[in-house]
């Protein structure tokens, strides 16, 4: 699966070193100097779903809700407060419409409260292409005498900003035999896709695992394995 808009990093060495000062001098008095109030954050594609979330490192402060503010690194902007995740109770944020693209650089502020005060305030700088992680899209499986159904499911829109280089695969295990299939799928891909592993021995067990790959460096994430045994004149369950 190749899912692409030709995404490439670019950050030239003036501009960077041009931003940092902007960043130090600009919007240092909103990080807080408590290292106590440090967090964790994770940027992940789920459902093909931009999801930030985080979570303080310094579990003894509680906050009730969040708000989570950001600006790109390349525009002299000041920073924008994201509507849908301004006093929320949730420590994750759904960012589809608003980090759009994979060559910039978001930096991200999440401050945390409870009541009127101000608890914290944590920060993170997210290259999409480097820092995103690709969680396995759904999908299920049944199983024929000598072959397998996998469905894998697809939401019924892909915005085309928050697409990249992805590629799709099924791995199939059997009695300790791993193959891998790379079904090609066009980038504008919506809904149910099937696709079937045949010329499989029948009264065998197979188990099947569906994930992304995006590039070398980064740690694939792999699904839960479903597991079917094929067995004649009927159709089986997963499981």
């Amino acid at each position: 699966m190749l899912l692409s808009q030709n995404a490439f990093i670019v950050r030239p060495l003036n501009l960077f070193l041009m931003v940092c000062i902007n960043l130090v001098f600009g919007i240092s008095h909103d990080l807080p100097d408590d290292t106590s109030a440090s967090c964790t954050f994770k940027i992940s594609l789920r459902n093909f779903r931009s999801i930030l979330s985080w979570e303080l490192k310094n579990h003894s402060i509680v906050a009730t809700h969040y708000t989570l503010l950001y600006t790109i690194m390349s525009k002299p902007e000041d920073l924008k407060m994201v509507k849908n995740c301004a006093n929320t109770t949730r420590s994750f944020c759904d960012l589809t419409d608003e980090w759009r693209s994979t060559h910039e650089a978001y930096v991200t502020i999440v401050k945390g409260f409870s009541g009127n005060t101000t608890l914290f305030s944590c920060s993170h700088n997210f290259w999409l292409d480097i820092d995103m992680s690709f969680e396995p899209p759904e999908f299920e499986i049944v199983g024929f005498t000598n072959h397998i159904n996998v469905i894998v499911k697809f939401p019924s829109i892909v915005k085309e900003e928050s697409q990249f280089d992805l590629s799709l695969v099924i791995e199939e295990q059997s009695e300790g035999i791993v193959k891998k299939h790379k079904p090609a799928i066009k980038g504008n891909m919506s809904g149910n896709f099937t696709y079937i592993i045949d010329k499989l021995i029948p009264n065998a067990n197979y188990c099947v695992s569906v994930y992304f790959e995006h590039n070398d460096e980064q740690a694939v994430i792999k699904s839960p394995l479903k597991c079917t045994l094929l067995q004649p004149g009927q159709e089986s369950e997963f499981s």
